[in-house]
Parts: structure tokens; C-alpha cells; sequence
């Protein structure tokens, strides 16, 4: 739930979109003749913060590569909430769902800050996915990593309360930066859509656990874990 994600700087030269395809999870099995391939296919393109990449109900024809920055997946529900589900960050890929089944998308993509994206047309893609067994397996093991998540995700906000929620993520993204001084990649309201609460129910419980002397929030979004046994018993 919502990684920490390393931005890399932009590479240079003739071949830079060449080196901007070999760091991309997806593609990272292939050649340089085959990455030189895919890159004469994709199309680098910037984005502004709170650019909408595509929206619930369109068919989008691309598969969208994030080099650099931040995108928030999420859903409105009936009662018109924003429901995050997830936050991609820079290697990871959005849009694929239209090329499996060819359906509109049933959510909305927006970027959380300025972005660089390589769009790969789904026409492409299927020649690749057919050429190229390792980019098929790739995909098919973030997929299948996503649906784990998400699968957690439900599990969680069904049968944990907000606590053991709060505990677990300040714990999870604790073990990935590798310190106890962590910083939010996202904003509030988005870490609570994303545990299925309020923002009013998350800052809450932030600040009772600061209350406990289990954690010190300072200022911006960096939040310093100080007793990581006591959050991981809630």
C-alpha cells in the first residue's frame, strides 16, 4: 500500500529513450536490439501535477510507462467518495486493463505531481507480449502482485480496525525506506482513502499515537517511528 518509489534522473545522449526503456521493470529481460525496438515505438510525455490521464468510461489505447512521479489509481463510489486504490510510482505501469479485455476502464488516473510517462499504443503491445515471452511473464506477475494487494487491502479495512490499519502501513512503509523517520509520499486524505478511512479518523489516530509516545509527526508529512514494538501488537 502506496511504496516508496526512487525518482531517477533523466538519461542523456542519442540513445537516452533507449536507456529510459532498459529501466523499466517491465522490459528489463530484453536486448539492446529489442530495446531499441520497443523504444521507436513509445511516446515520452510530460505531465503537469493533477493531470488527468484518463477517466472512468473511456477506452484508452495506450499503456502508460511512469519514468518519473506519482499517480493516483482511484474509484468514485455510489456515494460519491474518492476510493483510492492504489499509488504508482516511477517503473511501474498503468492502462492495461483496456488491453486485456478491450473494456472501458472502470477508474480514473490522475498524477500527484509533475510526470513523465512513456505511452506504448496496445497494437504494440500485443506484438510484443506475442514476441517477447518475458515481457507477458513480467506483466503478468505485477498483475498478479496488484490483485495480493488489493486482495490484503479489502481484508484489512473489512476486519481491522482503524488502529491495527494505521500500525501497519507506518510499519510497511517504515520496512521499505529502511528507517524509522519515514515521509508520506502522498497526501493524507489519499493514505486514509487508501485504508479506508476518514481523513478526520486517520489524523486522529496519528495524533493518539503520538499522544502514546509511539510515534513523533513533525512537520510537512515526515513522521518518525519510535516504538515499532507497540505498533506492530495493535
Amino acid at each position: 500500500m502506496g511504496g516508496m518509489h526512487q525518482h531517477l534522473g533523466h538519461p542523456e545522449g542519442e540513445n537516452a529513450l533507449e536507456q529510459l526503456v532498459a529501466r523499466i521493470p517491465l522490459f528489463s529481460q530484453l536486448s539492446d536490439a529489442e530495446l531499441g525496438e520497443v523504444a521507436r515505438r513509445v511516446t515520452p510525455r510530460s505531465f503537469p501535477r493533477n493531470a488527468q490521464l484518463y477517466g472512468a468510461g473511456e477506452h484508452n489505447a495506450n499503456l502508460m510507462i511512469i519514468h518519473s512521479g506519482l499517480v493516483k489509481v482511484y474509484r468514485i463510489t455510489d456515494a460519491g467518495h474518492e476510493q483510492v486504490i492504489r499509488i504508482l510510482g516511477p517503473g511501474d505501469f498503468l492502462g492495461e486493463s483496456t488491453f486485456i479485455d478491450r473494456s472501458a476502464v472502470d477508474h480514473f488516473a490522475v498524477t500527484l505531481e509533475k510526470s513523465d510517462i512513456c505511452a506504448l499504443h496496445h497494437d504494440d503491445l500485443h506484438s510484443y507480449v506475442l514476441t517477447f515471452p518475458g515481457v507477458a511473464f513480467k506483466m503478468l506477475e505485477t498483475l498478479s502482485r496488484r490483485l495480493a494487494e488489493t486482495e490484503h487491502q479489502l481484508s484489512s479495512v473489512a476486519g481491522d480496525d482503524a488502529d491495527h490499519r494505521v500500525a501497519t502501513y507506518l510499519l510497511e512503509a517504515s520496512a521499505a525506506a529502511g528507517t524509522e523517520r519515514i515521509r508520506l509520499g502522498i497526501a493524507k486524505k489519499d493514505v486514509a482513502s487508501l485504508l479506508g478511512l476518514t481523513p478526520e479518523t486517520f489524523s486522529r489516530k496519528l495524533a493518539a499515537f503520538e499522544e502514546a509516545g509511539w510515534i513523533t509527526l513533525h512537520r510537512g508529512r515526515d513522521i518518525e517511528l519510535l516504538d515499532t514494538r507497540a505498533l506492530s501488537l495493535l
